[in-house]
């Protein structure tokens, strides 16, 4: 399923299924409760995504990150336990930790689309001794796409350290 979207930073986004009853729960479960179960259930998901195998085709699966102290609370990375997934079942792409969460920002669930841009100014940068491949193509890589605001702060980013084939693959949309 592909999506449309507003912010010029990345080319094109594509989820796997609308974030909706079943797949919101499988998220939730995962993001908020510990629920590392769900990656068997994404993983099939992935697996019968119609055109997957060849969208993430030679791609640098870029993992959206945490902040460290998010990343201590919850105790993993939900997109790089994806980019995993991912990796695992489609060899053909790699996963690339070039990216790194330098502002602790507050949760974005009760912000709208202005308010998230906003709190993301600035919240990611390259991880040192990381470099951008101008000529790879690189895929950020998250849960959920909402308004696109993570993700297209993420592409700024490596946008700004010379990627230009910057693409979005999300497990839910909506």
């Amino acid at each position: 399923m592909h999506c449309e979207h507003l912010l010029a930073e990345f080319r094109q986004g594509s989820s796997m299924a609308l974030f909706r009853g079943p797949l919101r729960e499988l998220l939730y479960a995962l993001k908020y409760r510990n629920g590392l179960w769900a990656l068997r259930d994404i993983r099939r998901l992935a697996d019968r995504v119609v055109g997957l195998p060849g969208y993430v085709k030679d791609a640098v699966l870029v993992p959206v990150p945490l902040h460290p102290r998010k990343l201590r609370e919850r105790g993993y990375n939900q997109s790089e336990l994806i980019v995993a997934e991912l990796v695992s079942l489609f060899p053909s792409c790699a996963s690339g930790d070039v990216l790194e969460r330098s502002l602790d920002t507050v949760s974005q669930t009760q912000f709208d689309r202005r308010q998230r841009i906003r709190n993301l100014k600035n919240a990611f940068s390259l991880r040192q001794n990381r470099a951008i491949d101008p000529a790879q193509r690189y895929i950020i890589v998250d849960d959920v796409f909402t308004t696109g605001s993570t993700v297209n702060a993420c592409a700024a980013t490596l946008r700004r350290a010379g990627a230009r084939a910057i693409d979005v693959l999300t497990v839910g949309h909506g």
